[in-house]
């Protein structure tokens, strides 16, 4: 009988970043392989069970998530950028510290340091993507920045000429940082950011699935999709008092704008204004606690299980974060998209291009226009049925520990 298999698991980025990896961990973990993680000690609670190794300290976290900066278009994707370059030495002291004879490392998308260290050491290199901006196409042209949608009509060659200018950003912005710290691990220089950082590894693993972005020409050949990383709780369970709240209304809508976002003030008041506009029972769901008395109807919960809340709710208005979005899709609730940056842009028009939910401005009339759509539109109605339809068949947990077992055994 073939020893377990030893995997290294590197997240790098938000909680809806942590969650996927932490899935895929304990699939493997069931199938009697040791994981252990790299992580942020913010995220500790979420890798109990496995061994883990400290990356910064709660301090480094909180001063990262408290930049207001880090949710604002381009300079949102500079200050991840940044973050990710300065941690590359702490990454590579943690990644020395978990010594061991490792079989794979599974990272995230921007987990470069981790995936520096394990090509210098010749370990097989799992990435896994999360959403489908990472992935480059003329045909399913992926939305970075706020009103740039209507790109996706032009003619490829102009589709084309974006992406070497993007090339030639990307390159000059962000490899610099990342080639001095390959230099000092003695393995080549990456060329392009996209080509050589983003599409590394031996294998790359999607983490959404077709229906919600086709597979693509373009795509690494070694790149596979296995649909969203949902958990299916058996037994929904919700803290006393917000069951309390739940059970003494009609469903409410969620508003929530990332768990890593603490700057939700302006979030809050516009939740309360639809609260006041719509007639609806709202509750806010973030770490951030309002501020002052909220009103009857509204009620505030800082964390909670999306999968054990989503299925008891009228409607969510969210960031369009990866993880929130298809945890809307798995309890087929309708989404209210209000994107800020990063991805989020691009999975708020696939959210209303599936006819599940409504890409809306950043207002409180916006999100009571929506309300008012969703609650009389038959198709949306149609849309996230069909999506929760074609979720509860979808089950890749098992694929993707096969792939990964296969990386790890040098067999892709």
């Amino acid at each position: 009988m073939s020893r377990p298999l030893r995997v290294l698991f590197a997240p790098f980025g938000s909680e809806g970043d942590v969650n996927p990896l932490v899935w895929l961990a304990r699939g493997l973990q069931a199938r009697g392989q040791e994981c252990a993680f790299l992580i942020t000690p913010h995220y500790a609670d979420k890798v109990s069970g496995f061994a883990w190794h400290p990356i910064g300290t709660e301090a480094d976290f909180q001063r990262m998530a408290s930049d207001p900066a880090l949710w604002q278009p381009v300079k949102g994707t500079w200050k991840v950028a940044d973050a990710m370059i300065e941690s590359l030495p702490e990454y590579a002291r943690a990644f020395r510290k978990a010594r061991g004879r490792w079989d794979l490392v599974v990272t995230s998308s921007f987990s470069f340091g981790v995936a520096c260290m394990a090509e210098a050491a010749g370990i097989p290199h799992l990435m896994l993507h999360l959403q489908p901006v990472c992935m480059r196409s003329c045909d399913d042209l992926p939305i970075r920045l706020e009103g740039t949608s209507f790109f996706r009509g032009m003619p490829k060659v102009f589709k084309r000429m974006m992406f070497v200018i993007e090339d030639l950003v990307l390159d000059a912005r962000i490899l610099p940082g990342i080639n001095r710290f390959r230099a000092r691990l003695g393995v080549p220089k990456w060329r392009h950011f996209y080509d050589d950082a983003l599409m590394s590894g031996n294998g790359i693993g999607l983490l959404f699935p077709e229906w919600f972005a086709p597979p693509q020409p373009e795509w690494p050949a070694n790149a596979r999709q296995f649909g969203f990383p949902t958990v299916r709780p058996a037994s929904p369970h919700l803290p006393a008092a917000l069951e309390a709240w739940l059970a003494a209304g009609p469903a409410p809508v969620v508003w929530t704008h990332g768990s890593a976002n603490l700057h939700v003030e302006g979030f809050h008041r516009m939740a309360v204004q639809f609260a006041a506009e719509s007639g609806e029972r709202v509750l806010m769901v973030s770490r951030a606690v309002p501020e002052g008395d909220l009103p009857e109807g509204v009620f505030h919960w800082d964390h909670v299980p999306f999968e054990d809340l989503f299925p008891r709710c009228a409607a969510v208005v969210h960031h369009a974060g990866i993880g929130t979005t298809s945890k809307a899709f798995a309890a087929g609730v309708p989404q209210m998209a209000m994107a800020l940056a990063h991805d989020q842009f691009d999975n708020a028009q696939r959210i209303q291009r599936l006819g599940a939910g409504l890409a809306v401005g950043r207002s409180a009339e916006a999100a009571v226009a929506g309300m008012r759509r969703i609650r009389s539109d038959a198709e949306i109605r149609a849309g996230v049925a069909h999506c929760r339809e074609v979720m509860t068949r979808e089950d890749g947990l098992e694929s993707l520990c096969a792939f990964a077992e296969q990386l790890a055994r040098g067999q892709s």
